[in-house]
């Protein structure tokens, strides 16, 4: 009883989780980076010639997925080619425009990227949602992705 009296009127009790009380003040808040070991790198390599969807990477099970930058190769002389990138399974990047990333522009034998976000503040898709991409005109020859990228809760 003394204990009531003492509180003031908008107190209200909170057990924080067991992971902040064990790290002493590191926050935990949903899709907090805790550094940059959490930064994640993936290669692929493109030879199929089509203009259909693919995808390009899937988050783990519950994830999503936080893009950080997206770097496209192209070894090999082919022409200037463009790339839709964006989340979700759509056929184009028309058919989910909310979800679009960027058109990169990949020119003859070089490469092309999407720009380069801080952690944290990269496009994100949905829980589960993929990561596609979907050439405008037919590739004659293999290209090279780099994916930097986070997984979030």
């Amino acid at each position: 009883m003394a204990d009531e009296q003492r509180r003031r009127s908008d107190y209200a009790p909170t057990v924080r989780p067991r992971a902040a009380r064990q790290d002493g003040l590191r926050r935990y808040t949903p899709g907090y980076l805790v550094d940059l070991s959490d930064t994640q790198t993936m290669f692929f390599s493109d030879s199929q010639r089509t203009t259909t969807r693919r995808t390009l990477l899937r988050p783990g099970t519950g994830k999503r997925l936080r893009l950080i930058n997206l770097t496209i190769h192209q070894p090999t002389s082919d022409n200037l080619h463009f790339c839709e990138v964006y989340f979700g399974t759509g056929a184009t990047i028309a058919s989910s425009s909310r979800k679009a990333i960027d058109y990169v522009r990949v020119p003859d034998h070089g490469s092309g990227s999407t720009r380069t976000w801080g952690r944290g503040a990269g496009p994100a898709g949905a829980r589960n949602e993929p990561l596609s991409f979907r050439w405008i005109t037919r590739p004659t020859t293999s290209h090279k992705f780099i994916v930097e990228y986070t997984e979030e809760r």
